[in-house]
């Protein structure tokens, strides 16, 4: 029996994942996600402010004392987009590890993309692993595109400047603003991921994060989160237009009330709902939400290194 652990320091949220690995596939023994908000205020002042790093604390003790009732083979834990670019980054990772033992690793967003990658085809049954396939994974600070034509070739990844809590922050209520930004970023990013050549018309479009889950939870209807009903749901362009419009509408006090949404998800879901529309309406394409990311990437990763 093999027993792992990941954990995903992310911009918005912290996750934790204890599973056993049989022939790759996951049996979860503990999970806990806690909205850290990290990144918050990061754009304007370079730096992990005071009062993040103590919610980051506060919950990466907890991850450990729940890790402590385990007999780990692995325990991987990696940052991303707020602790690679917060200035004051180094000084949080000493505190962590004095206070937890735990070291972590900061991916560059290569990295992320295809830990995303590893952890989505985990989940992902045989019949619905189709080729060219096209992942999108939106963070609270950055997004990560990574494209593979085949099962055996090399995969294309590139980490876009566009998280879910950055352009909240950025831009607030100014939806149109925030699309117009989101378009001069990613029009450039599909030709360069894609070489300038036109996409295949049986591309398969995959979405993993806290974005693309929240959304399929809420087109779903569901009262309370169920990974096992969001796991490779099926998003059509209509649905997700239907979803952003009624967002939209709502203020983020109304949003956070949503009951299958995780802690503070409302503030920013809009946010990363346009940054997927914008990318589903430029491949014209449905898109099939993964519950599986970067979390089970990194766990897998860490326990195939041992």
């Amino acid at each position: 029996m093999t027993i792992a652990c990941g954990i995903d320091i992310g911009t918005n949220s912290f996750r934790l994942l204890v599973a056993e690995i049989h022939n790759g596939c996951l049996l979860p023994l503990a999970h806990d996600l806690t909205t850290v908000r990290l990144g918050e205020d990061l754009e304007l002042t370079g730096l992990l402010a005071p009062a993040a790093l103590l919610r980051a604390e506060a919950a990466l003790i907890r991850f450990a004392e729940k890790m402590a009732a385990y007999p780990m083979h692995s325990v991987r834990a990696c940052a991303t987009h707020a602790v690679r670019k917060a200035s004051n980054s180094q000084a949080f990772l000493q505190q962590a590890e004095a206070l937890t033992g735990l070291s972590i690793e900061v991916l560059s967003g290569e990295e992320e993309a295809h830990l995303a990658l590893l952890g989505v085809l985990s989940a992902l049954p045989g019949e619905k692993r189709r080729y060219p396939l096209f992942l999108v994974d939106v963070g609270g600070g950055s997004s990560e595109l990574i494209i593979q034509a085949t099962a055996e070739s090399d995969t294309w990844a590139i980490s876009l400047p566009l998280g879910a809590v950055g352009l909240t922050e950025e831009f607030g209520m100014n939806h149109e603003a925030m699309r117009e930004k989101i378009r001069a970023i990613l029009a450039p990013a599909l030709q360069r991921i894609t070489k300038g050549e036109r996409l295949r018309p049986d591309l398969s479009l995959i979405a993993s994060g806290g974005t693309a889950t929240s959304l399929a939870a809420l087109a779903l209807g569901l009262n309370r989160y169920d990974a096992q009903q969001v796991q490779n749901y099926h998003l059509s362009q209509a649905e997700l237009h239907r979803l952003v419009t009624w967002l939209t509408s709502l203020a983020p006090e109304k949003r956070n009330a949503l009951t299958c949404l995780t802690d503070r998800r409302g503030e920013i879901i809009v946010a990363g709902a346009v940054l997927l529309q914008e990318l589903q309406q430029a491949l014209a394409i449905s898109m099939l939400v993964s519950n599986a990311g970067l979390l089970e990437g990194i766990l897998l990763s860490g326990a195939t290194s041992c």
